[in-house]
């Protein structure tokens, strides 16, 4: 089986190397980007509403202001995942108001709607790694005896 790539098709918004761009998976078929501004500190989340080998289109899921929320600004290294039911969103990074470093998860909601979770210290030694959330999309494959059959 072999796989090729097409073009790369475009973000829904201009980004730039200081801001947090993080990809995310949703259900079977979609994907959901975060983006931070790093001078303004808001957020939005965007999903995808159509991807096809040469078009993607893009929905806004939820935007907040962080800066007049917590002031947060993530780094971009961590992960999120989505609740389209309560239209929420959980980011996994970690926290910079602690002297030591500390892994955290951030629930964001419309209306203003902020929660923080305390994971735990980073014990990884001396490198930063960020805390990670992974969504489970089932896959079409289905593996029997060392080979695999499409469903």
């Amino acid at each position: 089986m072999a796989e090729r790539f097409g073009p790369r098709l475009p973000l829904p918004f201009e980004s730039y190397s200081e801001d947090a761009v993080t990809l995310s998976s949703v259900r079977d078929e979609q994907l959901a980007v975060l983006f931070q501004n790093c001078d303004t500190h808001e957020m939005e989340i965007w999903v995808t509403t159509k991807i096809e080998p040469n078009a993607m289109s893009w929905s806004k899921f939820l935007a907040v202001d962080m800066n007049s929320l917590t002031g947060l600004w993530f780094y971009g290294g961590g992960s999120f995942l989505i609740d389209e039911e309560n239209k929420a969103v959980a980011v996994f990074d970690e926290d910079k108001n602690v002297s030591e470093n500390r892994n955290t998860a951030y629930f964001i909601g419309v209306n203003g709607y902020f929660r923080e979770v305390d994971l735990g210290k980073i014990t990884t030694g001396k490198e930063i790694f960020f805390p990670h959330a992974f969504s489970y999309v089932p896959s079409s494959v289905l593996f029997e005896s060392g080979s695999y059959e499409k469903r």
